[in-house]
């Protein structure tokens, strides 16, 4: 396989991911940031510059993503909160303060996957990269489920070569 990688985290940052559920007396967000914080540290720790991360909010009170730039509907409450590049302490350190819930419940998880997509195609173009996204989400988020959008979105994964891992 690529000894290069590129992953993105879609991170859900829905107002909902700020209640408790199951028992827990940690949030939605802050329980399932255990993993993704794990993840992205060893990410860190290996120091391969070959190694890429990029982070996604989904929900989020803010837009900022190429989608909504280009004007395409559809795309709101999604923000980039980190371009895929190899991750460093301080930028592991910048992206520990942008991850906090938010006062929306807008953004659809389907459009969050798409634009990952389009992150992970730019980034890595043709060349031979393990490609992954995981979207991390309590799944009150709402989604978009017009049969021909998801898929165009399956397609478009199988053609990249993505592996979509849902939390």
């Amino acid at each position: 396989m690529a000894d290069k990688e590129a992953v993105v985290y879609i991170i859900d940052l829905g107002e909902s991911m700020a209640d408790c559920h199951h028992g827990r007396v940690e949030s939605d967000l802050d329980f399932s940031m255990r993993y993704v914080w794990d993840k992205i540290s060893t990410t860190v720790a290996a120091n391969r510059k070959t190694w890429t991360v990029g982070v996604v909010g989904l929900g989020t009170d803010n837009t900022d993503n190429r989608q909504a730039r280009e004007g395409l509907d559809g795309y709101e409450s999604i923000s980039v909160l980190q371009e895929i590049s190899a991750m460093s302490m301080s930028s592991l350190r910048d992206l520990r303060h942008k991850i906090e819930p938010s006062n929306t419940s807008g953004g659809d998880a389907v459009s969050a996957i798409v634009v990952a997509l389009s992150m992970i195609e730019l980034y890595t173009k043709k060349l031979k990269y393990n490609r992954r996204i995981y979207l991390v989400t309590n799944a009150e988020v709402p989604i978009d489920d017009s049969e021909e959008s998801i898929d165009d979105v399956a397609s478009k994964l199988t053609e990249l070569g993505i592996e979509l891992i849902v939390m």
